[in-house]
């Protein structure tokens, strides 16, 4: 997932991929025997050093086996997070792209949404996706939080990966959640509901492409020009995160301007959803 996910890889971005596979409907467990998962498992670390990508994340701690029955049962229960099914699911949905299996990958993800949206037959009129916006909202925050723990402690020459992280969390995250958000606000705002089938659409995307659906949908010319800024600073940022981790380094240690540049995208994305909320009831639930 990730950056090749949001089809924005360079030479130097990193892979997260993960397992998924679908359930036995009587015994509702894995299809995928244990044997042949670890066999998986080790063909995809043997591909990663054929292709001389750079090492899994975690050390694999994160190449887990889920369900399509886990990924949809584990919404909002006590082990979500624990079982790292939440993660997984809302980046499955947000920027993911399957490796192999299209067919799985695209019904599991309708899952998902089908229990998003389960309620939308009772409201299907003026349907506003709370369930699934929350969760989104839940996973900025998570990713914020995650920083802070991670980097806290970090001294002398480990402060600039800080500010790499932190320049990197403040475009592609936000990116990868606000842009879906912006997304369901605007197909509220035009049609008054948001059905299963526009929120598949909108997973099709990347979350560029998003801003470029947005962008083409705005009706107002100020609109427009906010989306045109928030494409035009994230290419910039593309330019800028697709050097090598020591110039990268370096350009960021040297230049405080990154720290603008951060903020000034955060701003930006504040006044796309200001005006394409329009103080609507889903806008409210947003703050609120």
């Amino acid at each position: 997932m990730a950056l090749f996910g949001r089809l924005e890889a360079s030479d130097h971005s990193d892979l997260d991929p993960c397992v998924v596979s679908l359930c036995d409907t009587k015994s509702k467990k894995s299809k995928l025997p244990l044997l042949e998962e670890i066999r998986l498992k080790s063909e995809i670390i043997i591909a990663f050093d054929e292709l001389r990508l750079p090492k899994i994340d975690g050390d694999g701690r994160y190449l887990g086996q889920f369900t399509n029955r886990s990924l949809v049962d584990e919404i909002g229960s006590p082990v979500d997070d624990s079982d790292n099914t939440f993660t997984t699911r809302l980046l499955m949905l947000l920027e993911g792209r399957p490796i192999l299996g299209d067919e799985i990958f695209n019904s599991v993800r309708s899952s998902i949404i089908e229990a998003y949206w389960v309620d939308f037959d009772r409201y299907k009129e003026s349907f506003i996706p709370a369930y699934f916006t929350n969760d989104i909202l839940r996973l900025w925050r998570t990713f914020c939080i995650n920083y802070e723990a991670r980097t806290r402690t970090l001294t002398g020459q480990l402060r600039i990966k800080k500010k790499v992280k932190n320049y990197k969390l403040k475009h592609s995250r936000i990116l990868t959640c606000y842009s879906a958000i912006l997304y369901l606000l605007a197909v509220y705002r035009s049609n008054n509901t948001v059905t299963p089938d526009d929120a598949n659409k909108m997973c099709a995307l990347t979350p560029l492409d998003r801003l470029l659906w947005l962008k083409s949908n705005s009706r107002s010319g100020a609109t427009k020009k906010l989306f045109q800024n928030l494409i035009d600073m994230y290419e910039r940022f593309l330019l800028t995160a697709g050097q090598d981790s020591e110039h990268l380094e370096q350009q960021i240690q040297n230049n405080e301007g990154y720290t603008r540049e951060d903020y000034k995208f955060g701003q930006e994305m504040f006044s796309a959803i200001k005006s394409v909320g329009g103080e609507s009831k889903f806008h409210r639930l947003i703050v609120v």
